[in-house]
């Protein structure tokens, strides 16, 4: 009973006929344009498979014979499945230690085409044998031929001898001469390896194993041989149409309606063309720092429109070439903080606000500690909320999500649509405003887009056609303007960057740079009234640059890009609401000015501009401590000897997220007047002597913290404990 259960579902999958509709499905081909009509591809089908199908009668010998012999010598001898090419196949990989053969038939692959399967197991290749013996009951050889023969991939997008020959030869199949019979015989093994577009070479020698196969085996004479291996490798380059890959690729991947004869897309040609060069021509001249990789995204402000898509260096580069960086989820580093200030100007800490730019240890809700350090370790003691976003200091930035917590930045994102970011908050913590989270570079650029519109977020556009896309206002037009103020002011960025960098424009340009850990990444991102502009620079496979920066790899490009885009004429000046506050400010306290103070001025959100009048630039130097301004007068404690930081029974956790070169405890101590001189120990080794201050680069362990002092009395000391894991 149990072996009739078994065998009942089995025999009725064997029974019933495969679909026709997945074997034989419709073809509607059709073309994608730019903006202006040129083509840029012209696509095979509404599938992507064939613009015509050949019956097998139409498919002259050669190919046939070729096919065969290159794919499955044995096809007309198995049921589908070759146990002897299978064997061989699994020898080969247990061998190699992985998988180097699948030992498919033609009826496997026509199964795999139809099954659409992707990925190389265990459980697809069942999959296949099992369709493979099902297709071989219902269909005689002939028919399995046809189906493969029109459907396996032929490179460059192409699918379908008949579409094959058209693209590489402009000619139907029916007039291919043997030698590119064998060349197209060829390509279906592994598509982008043997592209005849790429590897002439490569093809030639295993066109001329196919030919002295057919030799060898008597499939034709010697004179057709002589003729055939003598014939040069050439292809009808005139029929090359394939503008735009990364770009065309991404439309065929989204969901439109394919029943058409055009598609209009939103990219202009000739800037596409133009920002490619400029692309490769980066790419080679930071080939010595290890750069190999780059993307590039333009986005028209007003209507969304993606003007230019760049996804690497070169789409035909075996390399990685086909990855589109635009798509490709990367860690964005600094580029992202834009975000995090325009949610602490919507909960009302204004650009004036004061923050102690030093190293800082942040203690997490689990008692660990968190210490970010600035790019290239350096600090500038109490800076502005405009000072810390314009040159990109870290430790302000942990300050402020500190404040404005991590889950409401995280929620925050999610409405600027970064689809990337799917973890939880306490995933990420504190690191999210260092840039932790992996978002796309096309969204990330709309998501600057939205500044650019004054707080309203709509989607991008590839298709162009009337229908407008709704907004969603995800920040006040208040707040959009000055960040953008803040992004576009070359004296905000002087401390990092300095007077002249390539962020410094000769029009109104709001633009931030990112640079990730260990230089994998680095970001160029901005936008002027009429363009959004994004760069990426790095490498795929993750590894790091040779010191190359946001401001020394992509933004150098961004600058040309924007130079570029407004040739003819430069963008005016961004709009500013009437409803913003601008006043005179404290310099060095964000207050109200007094009368020993110097002066600058401020742009506030009605409600957030400062109450308080300076008094502290009249008692001499101004320090800070958390979150408060105090004059450098008051007393620190009245032991002889304090240690100020760690605190006994401190834990500290070191950050994966960041390099643990960039992260430090701060050994703070107080010494009154009375000490002599002092030294600091740990686990009795001296660290330093006569030093109030020490940096130490933190290992996992536990440690004791001693000050020893000396004084005309005697020996003063002080001891902690603290723990870091």
């Amino acid at each position: 009973m149990i072996f009739i259960i078994i065998l009942l579902p089995i025999t009725v999958f064997f029974f019933i006929p495969p679909d026709h509709n997945l074997l034989y499905p419709e073809f509607n081909s059709f073309d994608i344009t730019d903006r202006n009509g040129i083509t840029l591809r012209h696509v095979l089908s509404k599938d992507y498979r064939t613009s015509s199908w050949k019956g097998i009668k139409e498919i002259p010998p050669g190919i046939i014979i070729a096919t065969i012999v290159r794919e499955d010598k044995r096809f007309f001898l198995h049921k589908g499945v070759d146990p002897i090419a299978m064997a061989r196949a699994i020898y080969g990989n247990i061998k190699a230690h992985k998988i180097k053969s699948g030992g498919s038939t033609i009826t496997m692959q026509v199964a795999k085409i139809v099954l659409n399967k992707r990925g190389r197991n265990l459980l697809t290749k069942i999959l296949e044998i099992i369709y493979a013996l099902k297709l071989e009951m219902h269909l005689n050889k002939a028919e399995i031929l046809e189906i493969y023969l029109n459907r396996t991939p032929y490179g460059n997008q192409t699918y379908g001898i008949e579409a094959a020959s058209q693209f590489y030869y402009g000619k139907p199949v029916e007039h291919l001469s043997l030698s590119e019979a064998c060349v197209l015989s060829i390509i279906p093994k592994s598509p982008s390896i043997l592209n005849p577009l790429r590897n002439k070479e490569l093809i030639k020698k295993e066109r001329d194993k196919i030919l002295n196969k057919l030799l060898r085996m008597g499939l034709i004479d010697t004179l057709t041989y002589d003729c055939a291996i003598n014939e040069s490798i050439e292809f009808n380059e005139k029929n090359f149409i394939f503008n735009a890959p990364h770009f065309v690729d991404f439309i065929l991947s989204q969901n439109i309606d394919k029943n058409c004869s055009k598609i209009t897309s939103t990219i202009d040609i000739n800037l596409q063309k133009n920002l490619e060069k400029m692309l490769f021509n980066l790419i080679k001249n930071l080939k010595k720092y290890n750069v190999n990789q780059g993307a590039i995204i333009v986005l028209d402000n007003k209507t969304g429109e993606i003007l230019a898509m760049v996804g690497s260096r070169d789409y035909f580069d075996e390399d990685g070439g086909q990855v589109n960086g635009c798509l490709a989820p990367r860690q964005p580093g600094s580029s992202l903080k834009p975000f995090l200030y325009i949610l602490a100007l919507s909960n009302g800490i204004p650009m004036s606000y004061l923050m102690n730019d030093t190293i800082t240890e942040f203690k997490l809700s689990d008692g660990t500690i968190f210490a970010p350090r600035n790019f290239g370790d350096k600090y500038h003691r109490l800076v502005r909320a405009r000072e810390a976003l314009g040159s990109s200091f870290n430790v302000p930035a942990v300050h402020i999500l500190n404040i404005v917590g991590v889950e409401k930045f995280y929620n925050f994102l999610n409405t600027l649509h970064l689809s990337t970011i799917r973890k939880q908050p306490n995933f990420y913590g504190l690191s999210l405003s260092l840039g932790s989270a992996e978002v796309k570079l096309l969204e990330l650029a709309n998501a600057y887009r939205a500044i650019a519109n004054k707080g309203v977020w709509t989607d991008y556009k590839f298709i162009r056609d009337s229908r407008k896309k709704i907004g969603e206002r995800v920040f006040s037009e208040e707040v959009a303007y000055i960040i953008t103020d803040v992004l576009s002011d070359n004296s905000s960025r002087l401390k990092a960057f300095g007077d002249d960098s390539p962020l410094n424009l000769p029009f109104p340009c709001a633009v931030k740079t990112g640079t990730t850990k260990n230089f994998k990444d680095n970001w160029c991102v901005g936008f002027t009234e009429k363009y959004t502009v994004g760069v990426w620079v790095g490498n795929f496979d993750g590894s790091p640059m040779n010191g190359v920066s946001g401001i020394s790899g992509a933004a150098p490009l961004f600058r040309d890009i924007m130079i570029e885009l407004h040739r003819r004429e430069y963008p005016g000046k961004f709009e500013r609401p009437k409803s913003l506050i601008q006043i005179k400010i404290c310099a060095k306290t964000g207050l109200i000015p007094g009368k020993n103070c110097s002066v600058i001025e401020e742009l506030f959100v009605p409600g957030t501009e400062p109450k308080e009048t300076c008094n502290y630039c009249n008692v001499g130097e101004v320090r800070y401590e958390p979150w408060r301004i105090v004059p450098d007068c008051m007393d620190k404690s009245a032991k002889n000897i304090y240690i100020l930081h760690p605190q006994d029974g401190d834990i500290f956790k070191l950050d994966p997220q960041i390099p643990y070169r960039n992260q430090a405890i701060a050994f703070k101590v107080y010494i009154d007047s009375t000490i002599e001189s002092f030294s600091i120990k740990l686990n009795g080794n001296t660290l330093c002597k006569n030093t109030t201050t020490f940096l130490w680069q933190p290992k996992l362990g536990k440690y004791e913290l001693e000050v020893i002092g000396n004084s005309r009395t005697g020996q003063k000391s002080e001891k902690i404990t603290f723990t870091v894991f």
